[in-house]
């Protein structure tokens, strides 16, 4: 298959709260199976705000199977196929989270955000599904029914594949090769949606930054590169900024067209908004498109710069 495009909702704000799941395959630029499923979460404890935005009760999943049923039926779908997410961060998070709470074991499979795929089609439109669906022309069904939004993905993606003219789907990320392809095992995901991170992130001024080593002796990935940060990694923000200067890179506090690399970060969806992208990633999409060469990377990728050596 080309993708499989998936879609939960949760029943709180504890991403292992899958409350239901929709899967859309897509074969040949076109949908040739979709599935959709209650799930009955490991607690049965409803957030009022979850289900006015889904619609989906206790009552509606309290004789529905857990995931670890589920995910004996679908588990399959994810060995060799691509998966495609609006707002991936989001839906990934939840899977791995389902993943620690029945110890599923799950394929290391790749996956996309819809979000940087259809930026290509969609210059200047806002990120959320509905704006990109309505920009597409694209009928969306029942907004936050899992199925139904999984199929707005998938034919979001459809569309943007024949907008930019290409022949099939691998034509296209052939094309587009700088689009962000992810493995499950590198995802720095959220246990909780719309719990605050304010209180992680620490101002730090760039200026006073500067470098802790005498001389370096060889030349660096990054060095004289613009690095740019957003999100919340899991070692400190100003040991990550500190690693690069002593390395030799240019540490900068928003996108632009002379930025090398933004290191991206977890994401809090109660700041960013709902399709999970800062506005430093947002205005770097914004640039990709428009030609500039502007790598977004994430903390995994970005251990992997720091440790290599060029001489």
């Amino acid at each position: 298959m080309d993708f499989i495009a998936i879609d939960f909702e949760t029943a709180n704000s504890n991403n292992n709260s899958a409350c239901s799941i929709g899967l859309v395959c897509v074969e040949g630029n076109k949908i040739i199976e979709s599935r959709y499923y209650l799930i009955q979460p490991p607690i049965l404890q409803f957030d009022s705000k979850n289900i006015e935005i889904h619609g989906i009760t206790p009552n509606d999943v309290k004789d529905k199977p857990k995931f670890n049923g589920i995910w004996k039926e679908i588990s399959y779908l994810f060995n060799d196929n691509l998966i495609i997410a609006h707002n991936a961060q989001f839906d990934i998070s939840v899977l791995k989270c389902l993943q620690i709470e029945y110890g599923l074991e799950i394929n290391n499979f790749k996956y996309m955000c819809s979000i940087p795929i259809s930026t290509k089609a969609c210059h200047g439109v806002k990120n959320s599904l509905q704006d990109r669906a309505d920009y597409l022309g694209i009928e969306m069904g029942q907004h936050h029914n899992a199925l139904d939004d999984a199929m707005t993905c998938a034919n979001i993606v459809i569309e943007t594949v024949n907008r930019k003219k290409r022949k099939s789907f691998e034509s296209f990320i052939n094309t587009h090769s700088s689009l962000p392809l992810r493995t499950f095992s590198e995802i720095k995901y959220q246990t909780h949606f719309g719990k605050s991170n304010k209180n992680r992130f620490e101002h730090i001024n760039i200026g006073d930054i500067s470098p802790t080593v005498d001389e370096i002796f060889y030349i660096h990935q990054l060095s004289e590169k613009n690095i740019v940060f957003t999100g919340v990694l899991s070692m400190p923000r100003q040991e990550a900024m500190q690693r690069v200067v002593n390395l030799g890179g240019i540490l900068k506090s928003g996108v632009s067209k002379k930025t090398d690399y933004l290191v991206v970060g977890a994401q809090d969806n109660s700041i960013v908004g709902d399709d999970g992208l800062s506005n430093k990633e947002e205005r770097a999409y914004e640039l990709i498109a428009q030609g500039f060469d502007i790598k977004i990377i994430d903390e995994f990728e970005f251990s992997c710069l720091l440790d290599t050596t060029s001489f």
